[in-house]
């Protein structure tokens, strides 16, 4: 019984350890055009844009004392431009003991505002904004949603999703899927490891669509113009949309020209098949 009860009050001593938090709550007045700055490590950070000339920080990490203390949570203004830093004093595998760490940043920006967001280990979500957009993860998920703007979206270990974007877009992952919805820009989408599905919008800027591990889609206004160069190692290669072919090597591979020509539209996979389909 003593056994038993020894430990139980182990398991409680170690839930009683990770209760403690830290918190970081700020306000900044600023006028539209700035950017904002957030490095973090391992935070999932959320930002979204509204109608007020406010940046508002809320950030809050969760872990044990003794991580809490090894912990700096900062937030600063120069000019209309704000930074937010979430960073660990100690480094590497162990730094952190807990396994129930949780830190969170969330940030609303005016909607006419720049973002830079370097996380090394958490997700990465932005909605509602207009301006240039830099969202990187070394190991969590990133999301773009409802963006105006060059968007570059790169992650280690997740996958991207983007939808209503009025910009170029440039993804790329180590190791998800890809999905770039309504984009009206240049796209440029890449995974070592997952499938891509594209749905143009608007004039063809340039497309490319690269994978060593899945299947591409490619949904395209029917009047859109390029030069088509279309391969796969592992699949087939198919167009509802007509294609003056200048080359084909079997059904692996399907080069010309669609409606004319244009600008460049490259897919290449190496494990999966690749289709062409129309918007309309």
């Amino acid at each position: 019984m003593h056994r038993y009860l020894a430990i139980a009050l182990v398991f409680i001593a170690a839930g009683t350890a990770q209760a403690a938090e830290k918190k970081l709550d700020r306000t900044f007045t600023v006028s539209p055009g700035g950017t904002l700055l957030v490095d973090a490590d391992g935070a999932s950070v959320h930002v979204t844009g509204s109608d007020a000339n406010q940046v508002v920080v809320h950030m809050i990490t969760r872990s044990s004392e003794e991580d809490l203390a090894n912990s700096t949570l900062e937030a600063t203004q120069q000019g209309n431009d704000v930074t937010v830093s979430m960073r660990k004093s100690k480094r590497g595998w162990f730094a952190w003991g807990s396994w129930n760490t949780e830190q969170n940043i969330e940030v609303q920006v005016p909607r006419r505002y720049a973002v830079n967001v370097r996380t090394s280990g958490g997700s990465v979500e932005l909605l509602n904004t207009a301006g240039a957009a830099s969202l990187k993860s070394s190991g969590g998920d990133i999301s773009a949603r409802n963006v105006t703007g060059a968007v570059e979206l790169k992650t280690s270990g997740g996958s991207i999703h983007a939808d209503s974007i009025r910009g170029d877009v440039d993804a790329n992952t180590s190791g998800g899927d890809v999905r770039l919805l309504q984009v009206d820009g240049k796209i440029k989408g890449h995974s070592s490891g997952g499938s891509l599905r594209v749905v143009l919008v608007g004039a063809n800027r340039g497309i490319s669509a690269t994978t060593s591990g899945g299947d591409i889609e490619l949904k395209l206004p029917r009047g859109t113009t390029g030069n088509l160069e279309a391969t796969t190692s592992g699949g087939s290669v198919e167009s509802d949309l007509p294609v003056t072919s200048t080359g084909r090597l079997e059904d692996s591979r399907l080069v010309g020209s669609i409606n004319g020509g244009g600008e460049a539209i490259y897919a290449r996979t190496s494990g999966g098949s690749i289709a062409l389909r129309t918007t309309n």
